[in-house]
């Protein structure tokens, strides 16, 4: 059964192209202890050529199979993944390097501290974990008891974290750097996108 997520990457407004600054500058501070890299919640896979570029070694997944359809087709040496669900298939100390951007807070929190637990596992000994996630003061997903009424996601979950729900979630790692975000939509100059943005090392 198609989720919200296939529907909205059939669309194809949704097929990002660029990365996010926030995120290439985060990568541009970090010198990782192996060149393996996991794009957790790949998307359009916008950032999973920023790691290769990068010269990283890059695995990419996605809860939708309609995107990880999509860049299977591509000429591309990423390994993509279509990963469902919490039971992620990545060994104990596989990753230098994951970038989860914009993802944990599309999940319920016990199940974003479930994936998060997996992915910390995941990390090498000094890796480091680039992501960012929904901060409160967010109007822009039209959020009523968890429930997205943006028109593209519509019915979709999502949750957004007070700074110290984020220090919370993230207390697994030995150290963390905490960055915000916020900016208007075109034409909503009334309603504001605000994330948090961060770097943990495991």
């Amino acid at each position: 059964m198609k989720n919200v997520w296939d529907i909205h990457y059939e669309r194809p407004k949704s097929k990002l192209n660029f990365p996010d600054e926030n995120l290439v500058r985060l990568l541009a501070k970090i010198e990782a202890p192996n060149q393996n890299a996991l794009d957790f919640g790949c998307g359009s896979g916008r950032h999973s050529y920023l790691l290769q570029n990068a010269g990283y070694t890059v695995t990419a997944c996605d809860n939708a199979k309609t995107t990880i359809d999509v860049l299977e087709k591509e000429n591309s040496k990423i390994r993509f993944l279509h990963t469902p669900d919490t039971k992620l298939p990545f060994l104990p100390n596989e990753f230098g390097v994951i970038v989860s951007w914009g993802v944990f807070h599309y999940n319920k929190k016990e199940d974003a501290n479930i994936l998060l637990q997996s992915l910390f596992n995941s990390l090498t000994p000094n890796g480091y974990l680039l992501g960012s996630i929904r901060a409160e003061g967010d109007t822009h997903l039209g959020l009523k008891q968890g429930t997205m009424n943006l028109t593209d996601l519509s019915g979709g979950y999502a949750e957004t974290y007070s700074l110290s729900d984020l220090k919370i979630f993230l207390s697994s790692f030995s150290e963390v750097s905490i960055g915000y975000t916020e900016r208007t939509p075109l034409g909503k100059l009334n309603e504001r996108i605000c994330h948090w943005f961060f770097l943990a090392k495991k």
